[in-house]
């Protein structure tokens, strides 16, 4: 979760998912809400989001404070709203991969230790794991037999952001919930986001990213004075020399998402040389990858990228 501002815990108005929140609170209300419900979808497109507005739903019911439901809107004077933010709340525990790491096994036996105990409160107890898909084979093992068995004031809300391969045991045990946005809702939420959180704009917002990637895409080509009018290479250089610095895995993806906007490009004005430029493509990123993996020297692999892209 990203520690500044930026983060889904300071989004108190929910933009374009209001469907899918009511969705949820009539489950609830209904006392049908699965157990284990595993959210699917892009990264970015606002699950973290949807599902902290539908916790604040539910316990604001039993504060003198309300969430806004007219609005979608939450009141930052709640006392659960603020028990969140400073990490206080027991009765909601939050699980995620560290940046660019799976979920560690650890992490996995603390919450499990956490579950056994009874909640203090009557209150239901919600374990929110996001980037569910990188827990590999030996923490799902280790979390497995909890989902199979939740105790019955426990629910699971599983977040799988589509980054990696889901292990199909976790998949089997869940009610899977498929959230989308198009892109005229995309937009909706950008520029909500840009507004609210006074952001300078130095991304097309024609780009067609889902509005978490673009406002972390943003912050980052504004932090480290990125102009995406230079050409290609200039700019993969100042990410890569950024990544070394910083070691950001989100400079690496932004490096690598400008690579396929700049090639899809190429493609759709060359007709006649559609599979050089697709090959070029995946080498080009390919060298990337084998930056991160294997650290290897950074103007080796700045030369190598210059030479094949001279080619264009």
């Amino acid at each position: 979760m990203l520690k500044t501002d930026q983060s889904p815990l300071y989004s108190t108005k929910l933009i374009s998912l209001e469907c899918y929140f009511k969705d949820l609170i009539k489950l609830y209300e209904a006392k049908l809400l699965p157990q284990v419900l595993m959210l699917n979808g892009k990264k970015g497109i606002g699950k973290f989001t949807l599902v902290f507005h539908f916790l604040n739903y539910i316990y604001s019911q039993k504060e003198k404070t309300f969430y806004n439901i007219k609005d979608n809107l939450i009141d930052t004077n709640s006392t659960f709203y603020n028990s969140l933010l400073n990490k206080s709340c027991l009765d909601v525990i939050f699980l995620q991969a560290e940046e660019g790491k799976n979920i560690k096994i650890e992490d996995v036996r603390k919450l499990k230790s956490v579950l056994s105990q009874s909640s203090i409160s009557n209150n239901p107890r919600f374990i929110v794991i996001d980037d569910v898909e990188f827990l590999n084979s030996n923490s799902a093992n280790a979390l497995l037999k909890t989902l199979e068995e939740p105790s019955t004031n426990n629910y699971f809300i599983l977040i799988n952001n589509q980054q990696a391969k889901l292990v199909e045991t976790i998949s089997s045990r869940c009610l899977k919930y498929n959230i989308y946005l198009n892109s005229k809702k995309k937009k909706k939420i950008i520029k909500h986001l840009l507004k609210d959180r006074k952001i300078n704009l130095v991304i097309n917002n024609e780009i067609n990213l889902t509005p978490g990637l673009f406002i972390n895409y943003n912050t980052l080509l504004d932090k480290y004075d990125v102009d995406l009018n230079d050409n290609i290479y200039l700019i993969i250089k100042k990410l890569l020399h950024a990544y070394k610095k910083d070691k950001n895995e989100n400079l690496i993806s932004m490096a690598i998402f400008l690579i396929e906007q700049f090639f899809h490009n190429l493609v759709n004005k060359n007709d006649n040389d559609i599979d050089f430029l697709l090959n070029l493509k995946t080498t080009i990123i390919k060298k990337i990858n084998d930056f991160i993996v294997y650290n290897l020297n950074i103007n080796t692999v700045l030369n190598s990228i210059e030479f094949k892209l001279k080619h264009v």
